[in-house]
């Protein structure tokens, strides 16, 4: 009697743990699920705040790259008034 008990005892508890291990198994995909949409989300925004700093930041590297340019003219401008002056004092 007792050794036909086991078995049963044994198959139950096994289905038992089974059906357990599915139910966890569906939650973890909707949690993965979730997960995958937040961080979908969050990569949006950054690439939304990635594009509005660019167009600030913009503007500013073209007045710096103007700014530049600016000085190196009056640098070329410096160096060829002072070549003018020593060529005109001599």
């Amino acid at each position: 009697m007792q050794s036909d008990i086991l078995p049963i005892i044994l198959t139950v508890a096994v289905s038992i743990l089974t059906l357990m291990m599915v139910v966890v198994g569906i939650y973890v995909v909707q949690v993965l699920m979730r997960v995958k949409k937040t961080l979908d989300r969050v990569n949006m925004t950054i690439d939304v705040a990635e594009e509005k700093l660019n167009a600030i930041v913009s503007p500013f590297q073209s007045l710096m790259g103007m700014s530049t340019s600016i000085g190196s003219g009056l640098k070329v401008f410096e160096s060829f008034s002072r070549w003018l002056n020593r060529k005109h004092d001599l």
